[in-house]
């Protein structure tokens, strides 16, 4: 990995893991995989792969391109109910997304509703940002709307 250990990346998805409501997404050429728990999962590390389990799917990662990640604070142009997401992301060396991490949003509630504001929920978000951002070159990135 460029300026990250692979005992940072694993230790930030194991813990990344244990958040509850958690929304993993996927992308690849013109889809997407978007998929939930409800914390306390974990992750298998082998030969250069992170193997994400949950009951009735599982995700394969290829750890030898993530050469970045980074804390991301967005504006959300898909959705009315909420003007924001929050996530943490592992790019490869081209900047391009190898998988993303979102944290539950602050302005929906434990169904997925719109619901006031939720401080507790940002909150969670800002303590996995300030513990990892600046170790081995881990951003914050703000995108402007």
């Amino acid at each position: 990995m460029n300026n990250l250990t692979t005992t940072l990346v694993q230790e930030l998805i194991s813990n990344l893991l244990q958040v509850d409501g958690l929304l993993l997404v996927i992308d690849s050429s013109g889809s997407a995989g978007e998929l939930t728990w409800t914390g306390a999962k974990t992750a298998e590390f082998k030969d250069g792969w992170a193997t994400i389990e949950e009951e009735g799917w599982h995700a394969h990662v290829d750890m030898s391109r993530a050469q970045g990640v980074q804390f991301v604070e967005a504006a959300d142009h898909g959705h009315t109910a909420f003007p924001k997401v929050y996530y943490a992301r592992l790019s490869d060396a081209a900047g391009n997304t190898v998988i993303r991490f979102y944290f539950p949003n602050p302005w929906l509630d434990e169904n997925e509703k719109p619901t006031e504001f939720q401080p507790e929920r940002l909150k969670l978000f800002e303590s996995y940002r300030d513990r990892y951002v600046g170790r081995e070159g881990i951003e914050f990135v703000r995108r402007p709307s």
